[in-house]
C-alpha cells in the first residue's frame, strides 16, 4: 500500500512542479491567512521541487531490490529498456538537484553570472527531460496497476484503450502548444508562463502530456512482450 502511495503524491508534486510559479496565488488562496502567492511563487516550487526528490530517494529505497539484481540475470530488449530509463531518470534527477540547488532562495548561495547561466539552463533542460522520462517510467511499469484497476471498475478491454489513445492525441497537442520540444532542445533558455490563463488549463496540458507518455511507455512494454511471445 506504501508504493502506490508513494508513486500517486509523487505524480501530482511533478504536474504541480511544472507550473513553477503559477501555484503561489493557488496555494495562497488555499491558505486562510494573507499570502502573496506571486511573491512566494518560486519559494513555493522550491518546497515542492524538494518534496519531491525526497520522495524520489524514497521510492528507491522502497525499490531498493532493483539495484541488487541489476549486474545479475540476463537482459533482454524489454530489461535493456527499463534499466536505461531507470539510469537516465536517476540521473536527470541528479542534474535536477544539483541545478535546483545552485539556484535555491533557501540556501541563497553566493551566485556568480555563470553559475547563474549554467544553473537555469541545466535546470530547464534537467526539467522537461525529467518530465518526459518520469511519464514514460510511469507508463514503462503501468502494468503493475492497470490490470487490477481495470478488473475492480469492470471497463473491459475496449474502452481504456480508446480513452487513451484520445487522450494521446490531446497530450500531442499540448506538447506542441505549450513548446515543449523548444525547452528541451533548449531553443530558448527562458520558460513561458502566462499568469492570466486559469491554472486549470495549464494542469489539463500538462497532464494530458503526462498521458500521452505514459500510455507510449505502456504500449511499448505491451509490444514488446507481443514480440517476445511471438
Amino acid at each position: 500500500m506504501l508504493r502506490p502511495l508513494v508513486d500517486i503524491v509523487m505524480t501530482v508534486i511533478l504536474l504541480l512542479s511544472m507550473s513553477y510559479e503559477l501555484v503561489g496565488p493557488v496555494v495562497a488562496g488555499m491558505l486562510p491567512f494573507g499570502f502573496d502567492g506571486y511573491e512566494y511563487g518560486s519559494l513555493i516550487h522550491e518546497i515542492l521541487g524538494t518534496s519531491l526528490v525526497v520522495l524520489f530517494v524514497f521510492h528507491l529505497w522502497l525499490n531498493r531490490w532493483w539495484f541488487r539484481t541489476l549486474f545479475t540475470g540476463r537482459y533482454g530488449l524489454t530489461r535493456s529498456i527499463l534499466a536505461l530509463v531507470n539510469i537516465l531518470l536517476i540521473l536527470d534527477v541528479i542534474l535536477l538537484t544539483v541545478s535546483g540547488l545552485a539556484m535555491s532562495q533557501m540556501l541563497d548561495l553566493e551566485e556568480t553570472d555563470g553559475l547563474i547561466a549554467w544553473s537555469r539552463t541545466a535546470h530547464v533542460l534537467a526539467s522537461y527531460w525529467g518530465y518526459v522520462i518520469m511519464c514514460f517510467h510511469i507508463g514503462l511499469n503501468w502494468h503493475i496497476f492497470s490490470a487490477m484497476m481495470f478488473r475492480k471498475l469492470k471497463l473491459g478491454r475496449v474502452v481504456p484503450h480508446v480513452a487513451a489513445v484520445m487522450l494521446m492525441v490531446y497530450g500531442g497537442y499540448a506538447f506542441a502548444r505549450r513548446n515543449l520540444w523548444d525547452y528541451m532542445m533548449l531553443r530558448t533558455e527562458f520558460v513561458f508562463f502566462d499568469f492570466d490563463e486559469p491554472f486549470l488549463y495549464f494542469l489539463a496540458d500538462y497532464a494530458a502530456v503526462m498521458v500521452l507518455f505514459a500510455c507510449l511507455g505502456h504500449y511499448t512494454v505491451l509490444m514488446l512482450r507481443r514480440l517476445k511471445k511471438s
